[in-house]
């Protein structure tokens, strides 16, 4: 998996490329830690390049939400591809992740927010 990140500010736009599996959830997952331990407080999860999510990039999706949320602040989640976008409504995790169909829909739930 290649992850492009674009950081402005506190929020930083991550572009994961690949598939999202149990062997590839690690390194997004390393990836979103070193941004928070940077003191990334939001992040653009731009989806356009993840061909195929497993169980475990699911996962790894909905507790990342949950920890951002924890703590005061958001990951959204925007551009699924067809495949993703149809594994994450058949999951139910469409409901529970902040979704935008585009980047500045993203950046637009992230203004409503507050932040």
């Amino acid at each position: 998996m290649v992850i492009q990140v674009d950081i402005k500010g506190a929020v930083a736009e991550v572009t994961p490329i690949g598939d999202l599996t149990a062997s590839t959830a690690d390194e997004l997952k390393d990836q979103i830690t070193a941004l928070q331990d940077q003191k990334i407080k939001h992040i653009l999860l731009n989806m356009w390049g993840i061909h195929f999510i497993d169980s475990t990039g699911l996962n790894l999706c909905i507790e990342t939400h949950k920890k951002f949320l924890n703590q005061n602040g958001l990951i959204v989640f925007f551009s699924p591809g067809e495949a993703v976008a149809k594994v994450l409504k058949m999951t139910g995790a469409f409901q529970k992740l902040i979704m935008a169909a585009d980047r500045e829909e993203g950046i637009q739930r992230l203004y409503e927010a507050g932040n």
